[in-house]
């Protein structure tokens, strides 16, 4: 079953559009209990996983194979590595250029339990809580996110090439927060997801990083902030900040392209539905440039723009 590629982004515009117009909910009879978790748990599946599964279920039944669903073997973990500490490293220089610029003040003024626009009662500190914490604010939205951005999303952009994979996937990825000042961080952190899935050709990838990076978003970040908030210490962290990115940067790097030297040697190939994508094109892919552009004015993405608009601007 072939999909019509302006068609895709209604699959995200849904989750956005579910997302918004769930938090119109009353759930202050909730505030201070798991129940307010458990129901935030249950919306997360329903706005991403749903239709998603719905889709895949549309697609017929051998789709499910080329969502990238298989493991990844030790010999990436130096990659995975690198790339979770690249990935800290950049949203956070991103967002400290964003301070200095004066168009994000503190940085760290946003509650950590706040999440898809929504503010979620911080619950104890013994470790049932703090298990609950994480799942919810780090695990489940990595595993809910990846599987429709990183598994099907990236997929059905892939024939375009993986560089048009990498930049819509991260676009409409980055209208989550439904925050105009986290847009461009979220769209940094969403390159590097996209990224580490082109690298190993598997969505576990993307999601190890991910749920690494929300950890430390959820129990590291505040104390990182409170340290640059004192004025003596920005110079120095700017420099370790910049010295740390650079390396990790370029160690993620290397080690990208030792894992698909290694994929040249045994001799991998293309996914047969990229490569009978290839042959029907005369052996080559469209260029980046015609995809991005095909893709980015389609009426499901520029649907998609325009909720965000909304939303960011208090209209919905």
């Amino acid at each position: 079953m072939q999909t019509k590629r302006f068609l895709l982004p209604l699959l995200p515009l849904f989750s956005f559009a579910f997302l918004v117009f769930s938090s119109y909910i009353d759930t202050e009879r909730l505030t201070g209990t798991r129940d307010a978790y458990l129901s935030f748990a249950i919306l997360q599946l329903l706005a991403f996983v749903l239709p998603a599964i719905f889709f895949c279920k549309a697609k017929g039944e051998n789709y499910i194979f080329r969502l990238k669903l298989r493991l990844f073997g030790l010999e990436k973990a130096v990659f995975l590595i690198f790339s979770v500490m690249t990935m800290i490293c950049a949203v956070t220089a991103v967002e400290l250029l964003l301070r200095n610029f004066g168009i994000s003040d503190g940085l760290y003024a946003h509650s950590v339990y706040t999440i898809y626009g929504r503010t979620l009662p911080e619950l104890g500190g013994n470790i049932y809580d703090t298990l609950y914490t994480m799942i919810v604010f780090a695990i489940l939205p990595a595993v809910t996110e990846e599987f429709l951005f990183r598994s099907v999303l990236y997929t059905e952009y892939e024939p375009l090439g993986a560089p048009s994979a990498i930049i819509l996937t991260a676009f409409v990825y980055s209208f989550l927060d439904m925050s105009a000042v986290a847009f461009i961080p979220s769209f940094v952190g969403g390159l590097l997801l996209g990224f580490s899935v082109y690298v190993t050709q598997s969505v576990f990838a993307p999601l190890t990083i991910h749920i690494f990076y929300n950890l430390y978003a959820l129990f590291f970040e505040e104390y990182i902030w409170a340290f640059i908030a004192k004025p003596e210490n920005e110079v120095f962290f700017t420099f370790v900040l910049v010295t740390g990115l650079l390396f990790c940067a370029i160690m993620m790097l290397s080690q990208a392209e030792r894992v698909i030297y290694d994929k040249g040697i045994r001799g991998e190939q293309l996914p047969d539905y990229l490569r009978t994508y290839a042959e029907k094109r005369g052996g080559r892919l469209p260029s980046t440039t015609k995809g991005l552009l095909v893709s980015l004015l389609s009426p499901g993405y520029l649907a998609c723009i325009v909720l965000f608009a909304l939303r960011v601007t208090g209209i919905v």
